[in-house]
């Protein structure tokens, strides 16, 4: 697993060097991105949950999801309460807005290759609901606009995710004991193939280093808070959550300690703040923080 890790970290300096000597512009990252988010990952999703052994209890990974961002949605407004509406708002975006499509199962594929995607993909259902909706909301509410609220703004978004819509449908295909053939499969096999080495480059073209200092005290706070939450979340899951099955605790404790999402950065510019030097550098931050955490969980643990 070392090894796998070590191959992730270069795939990800390979993008950020092909960035820094121009070969790749930062512009060039939407290209990646949209065959990562619309071609390998729905492969991936799909050659992992044709034949798996789904089970209706893993729900309580969405709801657990989408409790923990609320309460700590909350929380993080509240600490952050002297602050200015602008502060408040991108913090409380940030906050529970987790990336799971193009960080964490790459990562997920390499580490737990046979069950993650299974787990982790129930986890991506209520982390696109934080994402697309409660998180839409507080950028919303805390913004000049207002506290006004679209859901057609939501559902337009949550529809438009072609991974999570094909996780919902190969679930319920796999219910209904609906398999592809196998050709079908082996056709998205060689795509899904794609997926980790392009996931990596694409973080590594996304990854920027420039410090702020106007908001460095602020990214700080934020980050401990982010992972502090995280780690205190995870312990209770592990000691008292009452399930049978480990790699529902262990998927939540991984989850909750993954990077910030990129989505919060056109939230930030849709809604007009001034804090786009914050939600860059706590993201990048975070990637790198999140790295160095799921390869030492990864040597102890698995």
């Amino acid at each position: 697993m070392t090894q796998q890790f070590i191959i992730i970290i270069l795939l990800i300096a390979l993008g950020y060097a092909l960035k820094r000597i121009n070969y790749f512009k930062a512009n060039d990252s939407q290209v990646f991105a949209t065959l990562v988010l619309n071609v390998t990952l729905p492969s991936l999703v799909i050659v992992n949950l044709n034949e798996a052994d789904l089970d209706l209890s893993l729900s309580v990974l969405p709801i657990l999801m989408i409790l923990y961002g609320v309460l700590t949605k909350l929380i993080m407004v509240w600490f952050f309460m002297k602050y200015d509406n602008q502060i408040r708002g991108t913090t409380g975006m940030m906050m529970a807005s987790l990336n799971i499509g193009l960080f964490a199962y790459p990562l997920v594929e390499a580490i737990w290759p046979n069950t993650g995607m299974i787990y982790f993909g129930m986890v991506d259902i209520g982390g696109a609901i934080i994402m697309f909706g409660i998180t839409y909301f507080v950028g919303s509410y805390f913004s000049s606009s207002g506290d006004s609220f679209d859901f057609k703004y939501l559902a337009k978004n949550l529809l438009k995710s072609v991974p999570l819509m094909t996780y919902i449908i190969m679930f319920i295909l796999n219910m209904l004991n609906i398999h592809f053939p196998d050709p079908v499969i082996d056709f998205f096999s060689v795509l899904s193939g794609a997926n980790m080495p392009l996931s990596m480059i694409l973080i590594g073209l996304m990854l920027n280093f420039s410090i702020d200092k106007r908001f460095l005290p602020i990214a700080m706070k934020y980050i401990l808070l982010h992972y502090g939450l995280g780690v205190i979340a995870g312990l209770l899951v592990y000691f008292f959550l009452p399930v049978d099955d480990q790699m529902v605790k262990t998927t939540l404790q991984v989850a909750w300690l993954l990077p910030v999402g990129v989505a919060i950065i056109p939230y930030a510019i849709q809604f007009k703040y001034k804090t786009l030097p914050l939600v860059g550098m706590v993201t990048n931050l975070t990637i790198v923080i999140s790295i160095i955490i799921l390869y030492i969980y990864q040597a102890l643990f698995v």
